[in-house]
């Protein structure tokens, strides 16, 4: 399944790298039926290819939390409140990802 950019164009980058979506099939690198990667196989990507250095893809991006985030906020002189500022698993646009420094 091709990636194609809000304006409807297929993003392709570096001249012939055709990007595309993950939908379930089985994955191109290890094989994995749903391309749930277990990283059995290969260890877990450090960071992914072009993450925020192309302008046109950039509201199309989005990060998967791997943790809660919270965010402690005085309340008063003597309590504090703890926010949970996104959840574990939930994807977030890579804008907000930025804005709570995850990466």
């Amino acid at each position: 399944m091709a990636f194609y950019d809000s304006t409807g164009q297929e993003q392709i980058i570096l001249g012939n790298v055709r990007l595309v979506r993950a939908d379930r099939q089985p994955c191109p690198v290890c094989g994995h039926p749903t391309g749930d990667c277990s990283g059995e196989k290969f260890e877990k990507p450090r960071e992914i290819l072009l993450q925020g250095t192309v302008p046109s893809l950039e509201d199309e991006q989005t990060f998967l939390v791997e943790e809660d985030i919270f965010e402690e906020r005085q309340v008063s002189q003597f309590t504090t409140l703890r926010v949970l500022l996104a959840r574990k698993g939930q994807t977030i646009p890579l804008a907000r990802a930025r804005e709570l420094g995850l990466f």
